[in-house]
């Protein structure tokens, strides 16, 4: 048993804790406690200096337990486990997923820095982006997906601020067409605007794709970013974020986070230890019931296109090599335009009944949105045409409900949408026979 390498989730049941530390608990209890008690004052004054950078740890010493802002056990057990799925060095986990993205972006950016980041984006990111970011002097240019290395060179070079290059930030998949950014492309461009004394770090929003199905890190990325309320949460009870990297990036995250103070707490942690136990045979669940939904939806007569990155082949040789290369899964996350436009949409969101109308996504229920009004309403209409980001597209989280009945689901609402059509026309002929 020593000599085997055990299976993140495997581990996700006992890794980080020893049930003797919590009177023989199986499961790591809820540390509701706010502060933490010294053993001496010697021990006291070590923490405060390791935990506020004024020393560095040495090796013999273990870092205890300070103050829940600082440290609490539900959330080291919980960052221990979350870095076995992407192969990470350190986490940090945050109060949401906005938190950690906008931690990470404060501490890496200063003013006169220049950001470079893709389209689309998550609505409340871009905001961030475009409105909080430049508030502080942070100058930002965007690109999209299928941009060549040389496209996004000349980017770069045309905002007349390329030698202040500091982070190339994107998500891939993206959120809500499931476009493909190439990572590894974007850590080239951020090794060629990089200097000695200047590193251009790469920040990939996974979120779309969870801890299972696209590893960042390994492709190249310093920083991977979570909604943890999505997958990694699972159960839409819980609002998290997490933020992963080599130690020396995240003590940097840590730190700032701790003084801005939005670091999970321990209810947090402790349900998201739970989620972890079933995060993969939920996700799996979820990406086997998403190729049968995508199968259904691209065979149907009221269906105009699928976005679903299971289909991708050689007809679209861009995109279906970035899946070879960096994909693992298409995912649980389909996409598609119906035929019509903002009406057409509506009548289908309004007459499901299996699938529940609500933003957010991998949660164990299906949920089903309309991204041009609601969670994309604050991206510009001319911007909205560029990206495919229609009125007659709706967004779709597949759960883990039985796929015939998701399906028959879809299919009942769409069959309403034909007799919504056909009421117009009735009333026609009845008001001519009067």
């Amino acid at each position: 048993m020593n000599d085997k390498r055990l299976h993140p989730e495997s581990l996700m049941m006992s890794y980080g804790y020893n049930p003797e530390w919590s009177e023989g608990a199986v499961k790591c209890p809820i540390f509701q406690t706010s502060t933490f008690v010294f053993k001496t004052a010697e021990e006291g004054k070590a923490l405060f200096e390791i935990a506020y950078g004024k020393r560095e740890q040495l090796p013999s010493e273990h870092l205890g337990l300070i103050y829940s802002r600082i440290n609490n056990p539900d959330l080291e057990i919980l960052e221990n486990r979350l870095t076995l799925w992407d192969g990470a060095e350190e986490c940090a986990v945050f109060e949401s997923g906005m938190s950690a993205i906008s931690t990470a972006l404060l501490e890496f950016l200063q003013p006169g820095d220049l950001l470079l980041y893709s389209l689309p984006l998550y609505g409340g990111t871009e905001h961030f982006i475009e409105h909080v970011l430049t508030k502080f002097g942070i100058h930002v240019v965007r690109f999209t997906a299928g941009q060549s290395h040389d496209e996004l060179r000349k980017i770069i070079a045309n905002t007349g601020y390329s030698h202040k290059l500091a982070m190339i930030y994107i998500e891939t998949p993206a959120n809500p067409t499931n476009d493909l950014i190439d990572i590894a492309c974007c850590k080239s461009l951020a090794k060629e605007f990089s200097t000695k004394d200047h590193e251009v770090l790469v920040a990939v929003d996974n979120t779309y794709f969870g801890p299972l199905w696209q590893h960042p890190l390994k492709l190249g990325a310093d920083l991977v970013l979570y909604s943890a309320t999505k997958y990694i949460g699972g159960h839409s009870d819980v609002i998290a974020g997490a933020c992963l990297g080599s130690k020396q990036l995240m003590k940097r995250i840590k730190t700032l986070r701790t003084f801005l103070g939005n670091m999970a707490g321990p209810w947090t942690g402790w349900l998201l230890l739970r989620s972890l136990e079933t995060l993969k045979p939920r996700m799996e669940l979820q990406a086997r019931n998403a190729r049968g939904v995508a199968e259904f939806l691209s065979e149907h007569s009221k269906i105009e296109k699928v976005y679903y990155l299971g289909f991708l082949d050689e007809s679209n040789p861009t995109q279906y090599n970035i899946f070879k290369k960096q994909c693992l899964s298409g995912g649980a996350m389909v996409s598609f335009d119906i035929k019509g436009g903002e009406k057409e949409a509506f009548a289908f969101l309004n007459h499901l009944k299996l699938i529940k109308l609500a933003v957010s996504l991998g949660s164990t229920e299906s949920l089903a949105e309309h991204p041009a009004t609601m969670t994309h309403c604050d991206v510009p209409d001319e911007e909205k045409v560029k990206l495919n980001i229609s009125e007659k597209l709706i967004r779709l989280s597949v759960g883990v409900e039985n796929h015939e009945d998701i399906i028959w689901d879809i299919g009942q609402a769409l069959e309403s949408i034909k007799i919504l059509n056909e009421e117009p026309a009735l009333e026609h002929l009845e008001e001519h026979h009067v």
